[in-house]
């Protein structure tokens, strides 16, 4: 804004202050259980994959889940509650247990072949059913719909990301092998885990569609009428080009260092898992070696008649020494590079909500700077000169008007979705942090077991080895 301009009005945009505004009701609230399990046949999903689109537009989009139902069709008056008691109820993560289990592969002749798991929940949350544990069959599309759901509904937090279907060029084979299934199972698992310790995705009424229904498809067609429609094609592309060259007049030194600390941590991510690549491809080629070590030794005995039986076993020892050896390398994979892959798409999805946070300061500066320039036209039309002042300036005083409340929407709306990016900074940190504990002890057993197998090989040779003579040849002594 102009100075001039500045004298007149002036907007914070790194407050957390909000504009008072009306409570908006939940719309979940009006569906109880009974109508949930009936839907009604106009109440399409845009999210679900079967459905048409919903005949009205769904719900404006909030930044939290909510904490007291409302009645959006009764005239009682809700419980009165506090908003530090809301924000508490939000902020609490409370006990929550999820497991994959069972993958089971179907064959149907309308969708095809496809895999479920059986995902069961246990909980103290009281929006959940009292019947616990939860067991519940869900496939990946229905993971995909709790992750598109959870993007639209809160677009200021860290959803949790899916393993992607092109991403997964490190899985040999099809994608109904026990290997493949195997390794998303496990990424599917890391999904489901950041839900359960997320204090407001874990309350979300989308996430308890998808982990307790047992009409799956009908609830979430109901569900999916109350979350924001996805942003079309041509508008992203078109928002993309205006702000291709956009930049923040006054950025935020805390979200600036967040960028920074996930930059780093990418980078970081990124020249691990290369040189766990080239570790790995070390190992893979000293267990060939060791192979080709054992076949020699084999080969040896043909000419060593006398000794042959020792000979013999000390190459299958080689032998298994090896595949102890490629077991520990498959499980390296799948418990430690899966990890470190999840961690880096996690990053990924930290630095999109960092845009988007960006994007909403964006939209209020650009909104500030048109206000400023209706102002300045407001007092030229104004000055002695300008004829028929009084008509123009009166259509400038309701644009003015207008756009001061766009402003004061902008500015509440970049405010709350920035305090909400600060405490999701926060959990993507112990996030991390624990994740990062994880991989790393698994990666640390790995190498524990390994070499505890790997030394009662080896042990059980001693004897064999010790009971060759050079007259007897072979000992008595047998693995």
């Amino acid at each position: 804004m102009s100075d001039d301009f500045e004298n007149i009005i002036q907007w914070d945009v790194h407050t957390d202050t909000q504009t008072p505004q009306l409570e908006i009701k939940d719309p979940l609230s009006q569906f109880n259980e009974e109508r949930l399990l009936s839907p009604s046949p106009t109440s399409l999903s845009s999210l679900n994959v079967d459905s048409k689109s919903a005949d009205e537009p769904p719900a404006s989009p909030h930044f939290s889940a909510p904490t007291v139902p409302l009645a959006s069709n009764s005239n009682s008056k809700p419980p009165t509650v506090t908003s530090r008691e809301k924000e508490d109820d939000n902020v609490e993560v409370l006990p929550m247990t999820i497991l994959i289990e069972e993958p089971r592969k179907h064959n149907d002749p309308t969708q095809g072949t496809y895999v479920t798991y059986l995902v069961t929940t246990q909980t103290t949350l009281k929006t959940f059913k009292p019947t616990q544990p939860i067991h519940v069959r869900r496939r990946f599309q229905d993971f995909v719909w709790l992750h598109t759901a959870l993007t639209l509904e809160f677009p200021a937090c860290i959803i949790p990301p899916l393993p992607d279907k092109h991403r997964l060029e490190y899985i040999k084979g099809d994608r109904f092998s026990n290997e493949f299934i195997t390794k998303r199972k496990l990424s599917l698992q890391w999904f489901l885990d950041r839900i359960s310790k997320h204090p407001i995705l874990q309350k979300a009424q989308s996430a308890r569609v998808f982990l307790e229904s047992n009409d799956f498809r009908n609830d979430k067609r109901i569900q999916s009428t109350h979350i924001p429609p996805p942003t079309s094609l041509i508008g992203s592309i078109g928002d993309t080009l205006v702000n291709a060259f956009a930049r923040l007049k006054k950025p935020d030194e805390r979200f600036e260092e967040m960028k920074e600390v996930v930059n780093r941590l990418e980078d970081n991510l990124n020249t691990i898992e290369r040189l766990y690549m080239r570790i790995n491809k070390r190992q893979r080629d000293l267990q060939n070696d060791y192979t080709s070590f054992a076949n020699s030794i084999q080969g040896l005995s043909a000419l060593e008649t006398n000794i042959k039986r020792t000979l013999h076993q000390f190459a299958e020892t080689c032998k298994a020494y090896s595949k102890v050896m490629s077991e520990m390398s498959e499980k390296e994979e799948l418990l430690f590079l899966n990890e470190i892959h999840e961690l880096l798409a996690y990053c990924y999805a930290a630095k999109d909500v960092l845009k988007a946070r960006d994007q909403k300061q964006l939209d209020f500066e650009e909104l500030s700077r048109y206000l400023d320039q209706a102002a300045l036209e407001k007092e030229r039309i104004l000055h002695p000169k300008f004829n028929d002042r009084a008509n123009i300036a009166e259509y400038v005083t309701d644009k003015i008007n207008e756009l001061q409340e766009e402003v004061t929407q902008a500015n509440d709306e970049s405010n709350k979705f920035s305090s909400q990016v600060v405490k999701e900074f926060g959990l993507f940190q112990k996030t991390k942090i624990m994740e990062l504990k994880q991989g790393l002890l698994a990666y640390a057993d790995c190498h524990i077991a390994f070499h505890e197998k790997g030394m009662s090989i080896w042990e059980k040779i001693l004897p064999v080895l010790e009971n060759m003579d050079s007259v007897r040849g072979d000992g008595e002594a047998t693995v």
